[in-house]
């Protein structure tokens, strides 16, 4: 039946939308992109979109979902190996798609929500590097770390990354004790 999950037909007519989405996305912002551009870029009519979105932040907002998903997937998995090394394979993997969520100009929120997923954890760790610190300080610390990652998976991300993962991560790590002592 159309319109059903895992039907064939809705499986490709979201992977058409999908991929004229992101088309659109290297091109434009994504509050310039209208239903109609993506309907005549996937040469679908507008039917067919809404019946799987509202609008272009809604469709941006379950990409963006889907990504959130597999990161923390990575996360969980990953609990004994570095979840860092693992969330920039998972991101070299899809590399593309990467590419445009993560670029400035589409504001996403995927990395600020994976990484503030491991608050707890976070503050665990920095509270072994500063046992004297009190809350406030271990929030701005965490603060400050996140941000800092974010920026530089989003470096690692613009310039192509062509430095590989291990390397990344060891650049953070530096940074990391860096900071601590």
């Amino acid at each position: 039946m159309v319109g059903t999950p895992g039907n064939r037909r809705t499986l490709y007519s979201k992977k058409v939308i999908i991929e004229a989405f992101l088309l659109l996305l290297q091109e434009k912002n994504l509050n310039k992109i209208t239903v109609t551009d993506i309907c005549k870029e996937a040469d679908i009519n507008r039917g067919t979109f809404y019946s799987y979105y509202n609008d272009p932040f809604d469709l941006m907002r379950s990409i963006e979902d889907e990504m959130i998903e597999k990161m923390m997937s990575t996360i969980y998995i990953s609990e004994e190996q570095n979840i860092l090394n693992e969330l920039l394979k998972l991101i070299l993997i899809n590399k593309e798609l990467c590419k445009i969520i993560f670029n400035e100009k589409n504001s996403s929120n995927v990395l600020n929500t994976v990484l503030n997923s491991v608050h707890d954890l976070t503050i665990t760790e920095i509270k072994k590097q500063f046992p004297n610190a009190d809350e406030t300080h271990l929030e701005y610390f965490f603060t400050y770390s996140i941000g800092g990652i974010i920026e530089v998976i989003r470096k690692w991300i613009n310039d192509d990354m062509k430095i590989p993962t291990e390397e990344v991560v060891q650049i953070l790590e530096s940074m990391n004790v860096t900071h601590s002592q």
